[in-house]
C-alpha cells in the first residue's frame, strides 16, 4: 500500500517488492507528531536517512517501542528539535513550531526554500488545554506569507455527527459523574493523550479518589517525565495513581510472570480484589482489551463507565456492540465524553483564511473537494503525482 518512491526503502524491506532498492534521494524525514499514521511507517525507511522530530515524539516513540511487540522503528539516526530551532537541510530551512494535537510534542512546519515557502499543519486543533501553542503556530505561519498550505482536514464532512467538546468540558463533565457517585467509575481514552490522562487525574483529586492506570501506561508516564516541558505525575511517586496489574501465568502476582519494564510499579498494586474492596475510592483506566477484568473485579451495578475516545463510525462497529454487551451485563452507565485532536471543518475554514497562502493542499481527509467551499485556491492531490510550487 506505500507508494512506490525509489530511493526511499531500506534494501531488505524491498526484498519481495517489484521495486528495485536503490540508494537514498531522500535527505531527510520530519515526523510531526507519535501517532500510528504519522510514524508507523518509519520502519520501512532506509536507516541511512535522518529522521528529525520532537524531542518528546521520540520519548513516545522509545516507550511504544519498549512495552509493544508488533512495535519496532528499526534503526535511525535520529535528531530531536524543539520550536525555535531552524534546521537547514541543503538548500532548505524547516522550522518546526508547536501546536495542540491529542498527544503532546506535536509540531507543524515553515518551510523555507530558496523560491517558495510552504507551510505544513500536521495535526492540530484550537479546543484543547495548549490552544495558544495552536494560536502560536497559526500567526507564525500567516506571518511567512507562504506560498503554500498543506492542511490537514480529518473533521472535514458535509455534516458534523459527532459532539464536539472541548477538553475542559470533558473534565468538567467528568466530574459531576464522578461527584454524583459513591461507585467505582470506569473510563477508557486513548493511552497516548495526555491532556485526557491528566483531566481524569484532576477528576481523581478532587473527588479524593486514587487514578488506577495499566503498566503500560504507567511506563509511558515515567519516560515522558524526562521531558521538562510536559508536566505529568511520576507514576512511582504520585500518591494519587496506582497501577493495575492483571493475573498471569502462575495465577497469583509473582514479578517473574510480568516483564522487566512492568515491574517497576509493582509496589503501586491494585489488582482485582483490592479494586473490588475499595471501589467507591477509585478511577480505573480500563481499556477494550482488559474488560475480562471486569469478572474478577464485580463493579457494582450502576457504576458509571465514561467512554472518552471517538464514537464508532457506524452503527455496524463490532466493537462497539461487544463494548455495550460487557456494560449491559454488569448494569454499567455509558457516557460518551470525548474531545478531538482536530479541528472541525469551521475551524479549518477560518484557519486557511487567516494563513492565507496562495495555493492549499489538503492531506489527511477523506473530503478534501469540500476544501473547495472554503477557497478557489485548493489543489487536489493525487497519489504519486509530484506538484510544484
Amino acid at each position: 500500500m506505500l507508494p512506490k518512491i525509489p530511493g526511499l526503502y531500506a534494501e531488505q524491506q524491498l526484498a519481495s517488492t517489484d521495486l528495485p532498492y536503490e540508494e537514498p534521494e531522500i535527505d531527510a524525514i520530519f515526523l510531526s507528531h507519535a501517532h500510528f499514521d504519522h510514524v508507523a511507517h518509519i520502519c520501512f525507511v532506509d536507516p541511512k536517512i535522518p529522521v528529525y522530530l520532537g524531542a518528546g515524539t521520540k520519548l513516545f516513540m522509545e516507550s511504544m517501542e519498549d512495552t509493544s511487540s508488533f512495535c519496532d522503528y528499526r534503526e535511525h539516526e535520529y535528531k530531536t528539535f524543539r520550536t525555535g530551532k531552524k534546521i537547514k537541510i541543503d538548500n532548505i530551512t524547516v522550522e518546526p513550531i508547536h501546536t495542540d494535537h491529542s498527544i503532546p510534542a506535536a509540531y507543524g512546519f515553515v518551510i523555507h526554500t530558496s523560491d517558495a515557502t510552504i507551510v505544513y499543519t500536521g495535526d492540530f486543533r484550537l479546543h484543547g488545554t495548549r490552544k495558544d501553542l495552536s494560536e502560536d503556530f497559526i500567526q507564525k505561519a500567516k506571518g511567512s506569507s507562504p506560498d503554500s498550505l498543506i492542511c490537514e482536514g480529518t473533521r472535514m464532512a458535509l455534516q458534523e455527527k459527532r459532539k464536539n467538546f472541548s477538553e475542559q468540558q470533558v473534565e468538567d463533565k467528568s466530574n459531576q459523574i464522578v461527584a454524583s457517585t459513591d461507585k467505582i467509575v470506569f473510563a477508557t481514552h486513548y493511552s497516548r493523550d495526555i491532556d485526557r490522562f491528566r483531566s481524569f487525574y484532576n477528576v481523581a483529586v478532587k473527588n479524593g479518589r486514587k487514578l488506577v492506570i495499566p503498566p503500560k501506561n504507567a511506563y509511558l508516564l515515567s519516560k515522558l517525565i524526562q521531558d521538562e516541558h510536559l508536566d505529568v505525575p511520576d507514576p512511582s511517586k504520585d500518591k494519587h495513581i496506582l497501577v493495575y496489574y492483571k493475573r498471569k501465568k502462575s495465577g497469583t502476582y509473582d514479578d517473574s510472570d510480568y516483564y522487566l519494564w512492568e515491574r517497576q510499579f509493582m509496589d503501586k498494586m491494585a489488582n482485582a480484589e483490592y479494586v473490588h474492596k475499595n471501589q467507591k475510592k477509585l478511577i480505573m483506566d480500563l481499556d477494550f482489551f482488559q474488560f475480562g477484568e471486569l469478572i474478577d473485579i464485580r463493579p457494582q451495578r450502576g457504576s458509571p463507565f465514561i467512554h472518552s475516545m471517538s464514537e464508532p463510525f457506524s452503527e455496524e462497529d463490532i466493537e462497539d456492540e461487544v463494548l455495550h454487551n460487557w456494560l449491559d451485563h454488569f448494569g454499567m452507565q455509558f457516557h460518551q465524553l470525548h474531545a478531538s485532536g482536530h479541528l472541525n471543518k469551521y475551524q479549518i475554514g477560518q484557519v486557511v483564511k487567516e494563513i492565507d497562502a496562495k495555493k492549499v493542499f489538503p492531506v489527511h481527509t477523506e473530503n478534501a473537494k469540500l476544501f473547495e467551499k472554503i477557497t478557489n485556491r485548493v489543489q487536489l492531490v493525487k497519489r504519486e503525482k509530484s506538484y510544484s510550487v
